[in-house]
């Protein structure tokens, strides 16, 4: 069959760009191996031609994406499902990547670029590094394939039209060559994920796409050095790679912090969700390592355990990968993807490298060079292989809490390898769970961040405690000036960590400003450190001291508990901590709604600022709050709405609170205060007299209403079938104020939705459900994460003009 209107050039386009991806980075590799084997130029002219191949098929896949998105081809599912004719120019780049098949592509277009800029700089290293490359490549672009080898799938295509999908084959309209002019389905997409439709949400997933694939380059060089046998001299080029990744990588994840401070509602910007961890996990390990190479550059030790974080950061990239989109955490989750049934494949992917890194690393074990002498017990590289050892230690326990249910859907009850007899329960409280096993950490890596700019390679000299006396002094003052006001002082661990904080950012600052005379040489590790101070003196008093400030002794529900929430009529004011705040008038734009919440003084006296936050209400989510935030200086007032009286459904004709009841004949049901009783069904059905082929059908619920008196009342609403065209007719009460209608007919079950709704005489007064929240020197944590990722970024600079 001929389709008519379909757009087949673009997408026939897409698959080859893919399948030249596929191909070109599986003989990119293989030519690589044929160089170190044979050193013959002309393969190796033809590697780099390969992965030119490559990289050309990558960009060929992102222009033709874009294209079919920009152009609203809806005949294609995933241009369907992640845009719409009303979608801002402006969030195109959410769309392109909100899919799984998007975000591979965009993953697979930074490991493009990366490999290129590799393979013109890694020099002798190029052979062996672009062997991981290209394979990693081949990998990544069977994710896109979608195509089926002996009834497997492998890969899901971004290239395939919606009558191609699986679950439409079959369907009715796709024997309608006009399908798409005859449909109203494809004349617009599902749209894009409310949530998503935020300015962070262009920048925050590329960066850490790009924090993704940087940690591929360490890897590759790790890998080719254990192949190669050469232990050492991969270290120098490696090194800015490493601290490339740890600052691009750091960037993306508090660039999703802040996504989600401002565009979220669950009151921060973090939550210790599972996907949040996956990303954070390989971060701190990367720190971890690229702290050994820097002691191995220095000393010469530690050269196994570096070689152990650098492979082991890339794995959990590849592990968090199957955790967010396996469907593994679909549970225990919001932000995970659905299985597109590529989990086997994504596992496959996984083991692939684990068996082969790590075989590898116990392989060469014995012959990676090893210390003869232990470190001494006062100098830096001591200290700094603790500092790594309690990252991998924290890495753990976070991978290993947010890896529940992997294990029980290995070892569970019902799981691959039943081992356990039931499952295990993931923390009930998360926040709490995590930090109370990541503080004691936090507080030793900050000590060590304190103290280690000061320390000597092989033994630190007898002023270093009289060197760090200054910042001892400076930090136990602020430290009992912040623990008072904050009211620290009886909270042992907290109180610890701000001093450490402390300690670390004045220690730092001294360092560079007064030691090193503000030497730009020795600028990247101080910045960076003051930053990390920063982030966790921040993150400390942010949310150890966060004051919610709205509550109200009205009951609202188990979900709006009241010691959380305020309940604002219309232009009252209510008390909200130090202000009064008075909701104004709500303000409804495309399809937004905005309320304006104006914020006093105490005495009401002077108006002190108006905040904005909304509601977007979409088919797809519903309703989502969105907050508003008042910036201070010295902290935030933060407010989401909960609730408004404007999500009530009202019917035109001035119906609404509307109740389902599912029921048959002889069921009772209340309705507000009244039992409703269905006596009987009337069933009345038309045939064509020359054809006798049934053409309507009315199903009538015959309905006795009692109130409390014993008043009884009969309604009869109706539910009328005309060829495929379905409509009702409702029962009203008129001195009930009551109406019913016959939504739905079950002939499973043999029993209908009735829906009852009441009429008010009166408006009541509207009103929302705000929650308001006051987070203290947060803004620590946006200067320090600032200064953390510019610190990085200066040492990068710094190593690759050594």
């Amino acid at each position: 069959m001929e389709y008519i209107g379909e757009n087949l050039f673009i997408g026939q386009l897409g698959r080859f760009a893919v399948s030249l991806s596929f191909t070109a980075s599986i003989i990119s590799a293989i030519a690589y191996i044929l160089y170190t084997k044979t050193k013959d130029s002309s393969y190796h002219r033809f590697a780099r031609f390969s992965f030119w191949a490559h990289t050309v098929g990558a960009i060929s896949i992102v222009l033709t994406l874009f294209y079919m998105m920009l152009n609203h081809y809806f005949e294609y599912d995933y241009v369907w499902k992640h845009t719409s004719l009303d979608l801002p120019l402006r969030y195109i780049f959410s769309a392109f990547w909100e899919g799984q098949e998007g975000s591979f592509i965009l993953w697979i277009f930074w490991n493009s670029v990366l490999g290129i800029l590799l393979m013109y700089t890694a020099k002798k290293w190029e052979a062996g590094s672009m062997v991981v490359f290209s394979a990693v490549q081949a990998f990544l672009s069977s994710m896109i394939l979608g195509v089926y080898l002996f009834g497997h799938k492998i890969g899901s295509s971004p290239f395939i039209l919606m009558r191609e999908v699986v679950d439409n084959i079959g369907l009715p309209w796709t024997s309608v060559p006009d399908y798409l002019e005859r449909f109203p389905t494809f004349m617009d997409g599902t749209g894009l994920n409310p949530l998503l439709q935020n300015y962070w949400m262009t920048i925050h997933p590329p960066t850490l796409f790009l924090g993704f694939a940087s940690t591929l380059p360490p890897f590759a060089f790790a890998i080719a050095a254990l192949l190669n046998k050469d232990f050492k001299s991969w270290v120098k080029p490696a090194l800015p790679w490493t601290f490339f990744s740890v600052s691009i990588l750091g960037l993306g994840i508090l660039m999703g912090g802040a996504w989600a401070y401002e565009a979220l509602s669950f009151g921060g910007f973090w939550a210790w969700d599972p996907v949040e961890n996956s990303s954070l996990v390989p971060w701190i390990t990367m720190v971890g390592g690229a702290h050994l190479l820097l002691i191995y550059r220095n000393k010469k030790t530690g050269l196994s355990a570096a070689f152990f974080l650098i492979i082991i950061s890339f794995l959990l990239i590849l592990y968090s990968t199957f955790l967010t989109r396996s469907g593994v955490l679909g549970d225990s989750s919001v932000h995970s993807f659905v299985d597109l049934g590529l989990s086997g494949q994504l596992l496959i992917y996984l083991l692939s490298f684990v068996v082969f890194s790590f075989g590898l690393l116990l392989y060469r074990y014995k012959s990676i060079p090893k210390s003869k002498k232990e470190d001494d017990l006062t100098s830096r590289e001591f200290w700094m292989f603790i500092g790594s050892l309690t990252l991998l230690i924290s890495a753990f326990q976070i991978t290993f809490s947010t890896s529940i249910p992997v294990f029980n859907a290995l070892f569970g009850p019902e799981g691959w390898i039943p081992f356990m007899e039931d499952k295990m329960a993931p923390p009930l409280d998360a926040i709490k769970h995590y930090n109370s096993f990541q503080l004691p950490f936090s507080i030793v890596i900050t000590l060590l961040i304190a103290l280690g700019q000061f320390m000597n390679y092989g033994k630190s000299k007898k002023k270093f405690w009289f060197n760090l006396l200054r910042s001892f002094i400076v930090s136990l003052l602020v430290t009992a000036a912040l623990g008072t006001y904050y009211d620290m002082l009886t909270d042992p661990l907290y109180l610890l960590l701000l001093f450490v904080g402390t300690f670390a950012f004045f220690s730092n600052l001294d360092y560079w400003l007064f030691f090193k005379k503000a030497n730009f040489t020795f600028a990247g590790s101080s910045i960076a450190h003051i930053g990390f101070a920063l982030i966790m003196v921040g993150a400390l008093i942010s949310n150890g001291r966060q004051q919610v400030i709205s509550n109200t002794t009205i009951f609202l529900s188990d979900d709006l508990p009241n010691n959380e929430n305020a309940v604002l009529d219309l232009m009252d004011t209510v008390d909200l901590g130090p202000y009064k705040a008075q909701w104004t008038e709500m303000e409804e734009i495309g399809d937004k709604q905005f309320y304006n919440v104006n914020y006093y003084d105490k005495d009401f006296q002077k108006q002190l600022f108006t905040l904005r936050p909304f509601l977007q209400i979409t088919d797809q989510m519903g309703p989502s709050p969105n907050p508003s935030t008042k910036h201070y200086w010295d902290k935030d007032v933060y407010t989401h709405i909960q609730y408004s009286s404007y999500l009530e459904p009202v019917s035109p004709d001035g119906y609404s609170n509307e109740m389902e009841l599912e029921m048959e004949r002889g069921d009772s049901a209340i309705f507000n205060d009244h039992f409703v009783i269905m006596d009987s069904i009337k069933v009345k059905a038309s045939y064509n007299e020359n054809t006798n082929v049934l053409e309507a059908v009315r199903l009538t619920a015959i309905l006795r209403i009692v109130n409390v008196l014993g008043e009884e009342f009969m309604a009869r609403p109706s539910f009328i079938l005309i060829g495929n065209e379905v409509t009702h007719e409702d029962a009203y009460l008129e001195t009930q104020l009551f109406k019913f209608r016959l939504d739905e007919v079950n002939p499973d079950t043999n029993k209908m939705l009735i829906k009852g709704s009441m009429k008010k005489l009166e408006k009541e007064k509207d009103f929302i459900v705000m929650k308001a929240i006051v987070f203290p020197m947060i803004n620590l944590l946006w200067i320090g994460s600032i200064l953390m990722v510019l610190g990085g970024f200066i040492a990068v600079y710094q190593r690759v003009r050594r």
